[in-house]
């Protein structure tokens, strides 16, 4: 099944990971962790054997929340079908995020990291609502000291909150790393990827013949930071008990990509980076800057971008870490944005 994953080839996953500490054989994670905002979680295989009492060594069920139907208490995903969407959106993306699964041999890019399930919405499509409860999450992240990155893979082009924007602004300030996918749907990078806040992140898709191309066009190709693979993408499948795993598309997995990227940078660098930008709007700059000075090469024609590049995650780890004097706050808050 490993072979499969030529995602995980792309984006130098293995090479990078060797370069951490590992305990046991196995990555250790120390207080790095993914607080990742989308339908909740379900029990997997994806994540390796799970507790009697219902908990996973991967997936922190016990810091999982619900916020957007806020009588519920536990982040658990009720596998809700809305429109066309297929039901559990948080479990197939995480697959990808930190999936270790030792029977099959699968393995996510960033395999074992520890993840927060927080539930913001039944579907990968943003309402006011779901919008409202991604500002709960991130105020909620940032407050509590949660993790230090937040995975979204969720947006509407259409949907502008202030309440989901003053979150975001307050997990700027507190030093938290945002990413977004940049969607699909329609030719606009989607909110909240669009916030200059966030870092939005485009795909790539591998054909059948196993060349390249862009995954979905954009009319402004201004906000993206970064390119990940979006299809196909071998992930957790909840559909079929005897098929545990299937293959999926879209910014979705771009996004997850790159917060695996993120955590991988936070551990090697390790307490440095608290040393030298602290718990402050530093982080997500310092990273921000990393990702386009260690890009890759675009595997086709590069569209009219502003020099965001192909993940690299072995090439990120090499790159020095940014002077703090030399970085620059983004002053656009994403509660003032308008379209």
């Amino acid at each position: 099944m490993a072979t499969t994953q030529w995602n995980r080839d792309f984006v130098k996953a293995e090479e990078a990971l060797a370069l951490l500490p590992h305990v046991a054989g196995r990555i250790g994670w120390a207080s790095v962790k993914v607080a990742h905002l989308d339908t909740g979680y379900r029990e997997h295989r994806a994540f390796g054997p799970w507790r009697s009492d219902g908990t996973n060594a991967i997936v922190q069920t016990k810091q999982s929340r619900d916020f957007f139907q806020r009588k519920r208490k536990s982040g658990r995903d009720p596998l809700k079908k809305v429109f066309f969407q297929t039901p559990g959106h948080g479990t197939r993306s995480s697959s990808v995020l930190s999936g270790r699964d030792p029977l099959d041999g699968f393995l996510g890019i960033a395999p074992g990291l520890p993840l927060v399930p927080l539930r913001v919405n039944d579907n990968s499509l943003v309402s006011g609502k779901a919008a409202k409860a991604i500002g709960r999450a991130l105020t909620h992240v940032a407050k509590k000291d949660l993790a230090p990155i937040v995975n979204i893979s969720l947006g509407f082009p259409l949907v502008l909150d202030r309440a989901m924007g003053e979150g975001l602004d307050t997990a700027y300030e507190a030093g938290v790393i945002v990413i977004a996918a940049a969607g699909q749907l329609v030719d606009k990078v989607v909110y909240p990827a669009k916030h200059r806040r966030a870092l939005a992140v485009a795909g790539i898709k591998r054909n059948r013949r196993g060349r390249f191309q862009i995954y979905y066009q954009y009319d402004d190709y201004s906000r993206i930071d970064c390119w990940a693979p979006a299809e196909p993408i071998l992930r957790a499948d909840l559909e079929d008990d005897d098929q545990p795993y299937g293959t999926g598309d879209g910014t979705t997995y771009g996004a997850v990509h790159v917060s695996a990227a993120a955590a991988i940078w936070l551990r090697h660098h390790g307490r440095q980076i608290d040393r030298r930008y602290g718990r402050t709007w530093m982080r997500t700059e310092a990273f921000r800057r990393i990702l386009f000075r260690a890009k890759g090469r675009l595997p086709f024609a590069s569209p009219a971008t502003n020099d965001a590049g192909a993940l690299d995650i072995a090439r990120l780890l090499a790159e020095p870490l940014p002077d703090p004097t030399t970085l620059k706050k983004e002053m656009d808050r994403a509660a003032d944005d308008v379209m």
